[in-house]
């Protein structure tokens, strides 16, 4: 009985589908899953998943051709997966993320973060692209927006989105979200980190997908760069490599994925055990997929010296620690106990 907490879930609303797909389909060139809500509820119930946090992934409201349009793409998002996380079929095991407007639109952000944080009692935080436009989350553009979450104590889940690159697929035409969409999480973190925007706002929490990205691997080569002064002094807030490490160390992070042992070991070089959360990334992650990454998990945690920091019974105690934390109403029923052998039979 594992009863896990999952935080990387997507359900997508049709309207939002039939914009994409009026749009010419997923920039990144991934193909879109068949996905639903009753698919969600018979993956959770395999691989024995109590407490599902939903959200719309990358293009996310970017999809939109205006302000106005990812306004109101926004709102819909959320009105949709408010209901479905409120409704009878989803026995008090749903909460969302929000989804917010381009970052570049301010005040249309604003206004939607205050929707979400004073009237919808199943948004556990809100989730966010790791750049919009020109821009990586931690631009100084972006300051109102972070003073607002912070005015919230806000819970920020990223997640990767298109890397402007030439040539934008490897292999021909290789999906972005492979070998683009991980570094696109490092450079949102590193860029985080070196502004002082963690250390800015210290009461908004921030969720990295992927186990960081390239994140755990490349935190040395950052660290160690600011051993050199005039490298050092072209980050806009002056910081020791100790003080830094201990920056990346504020980070959660969730393993969707992510569960090889070079990854989870790399990973707890960097993190913070008690911030280590389970994700699936389900349905863009099938369910083979996800039962191939809890394969790997397990190996690591039953193999590894370190494994028992990351066994499923510590990552469900690290989420519902942070949703808790951020939770706004008490729909959510965390005593809900998955019948595992049952749900194989059905």
């Amino acid at each position: 009985m594992l009863d896990r907490i999952d935080t990387h879930v997507h359900l997508l609303p049709p309207a939002y589908v039939a914009a994409i797909e009026a749009d010419g389909g997923d920039p990144g060139k991934f193909p879109f899953p068949e996905q639903s809500f009753e698919a969600i509820v018979e993956s959770m119930n395999k691989i024995g998943t109590s407490i599902t946090i939903l959200s719309v992934p990358s293009p996310n409201t970017a999809v939109a051709s205006t302000e106005e349009a990812g306004r109101k793409m926004a709102r819909h998002i959320n009105e949709y997966l408010a209901e479905v996380a409120a409704s009878s079929k989803a026995q008090h095991r749903f909460g969302f993320f929000g989804s917010l407007p381009d970052w570049q639109d301010v005040d249309g952000t604003l206004a939607e973060i205050d929707f979400l944080y004073k009237t919808q009692r199943l948004c556990f935080g809100v989730i966010a692209l790791t750049s919009y436009g020109p821009k990586l989350l931690g631009d100084p553009a972006f300051k109102p927006i972070w003073g607002k979450l912070q005015a919230y104590k806000a819970l920020l889940f990223t997640h990767p989105t298109l890397l402007d690159v030439r040539p934008r697929h490897v292999a021909g035409g290789f999906p972005q979200a492979i070998v683009e969409y991980p570094l696109s999480t490092t450079r949102t973190a590193a860029d985080l980190v070196l502004r002082g925007t963690l250390r800015a706002y210290p009461d908004v929490d921030v969720i990295l997908s992927h186990a960081g990205g390239a994140l755990p691997f490349l935190a040395d080569r950052i660290l160690t760069s600011l051993l050199v002064p005039p490298v050092a002094t072209m980050a806009p807030v002056l910081m020791t490599p100790e003080e830094a490490k201990a920056e990346f160390a504020k980070f959660y992070y969730d393993v969707s994925l992510s569960n090889g042992a070079a990854q989870i070991g790399g990973l707890l070089e960097v993190a913070d055990p008690s911030r280590v959360l389970f994700g699936s990334d389900f349905p863009f992650a099938p369910q083979q997929v996800v039962d191939s990454q809890n394969e790997l998990h397990d190996r690591f945690v039953a193999t590894h010296p370190r494994g028992f920091m990351v066994a499923p019974g510590a990552l469900r105690q690290n989420s519902q620690s942070l949703l808790i934390k951020h939770q706004q109403g008490q729909e959510i029923d965390w005593n809900f106990k998955v019948n595992t052998e049952r749900a194989s039979r059905l």
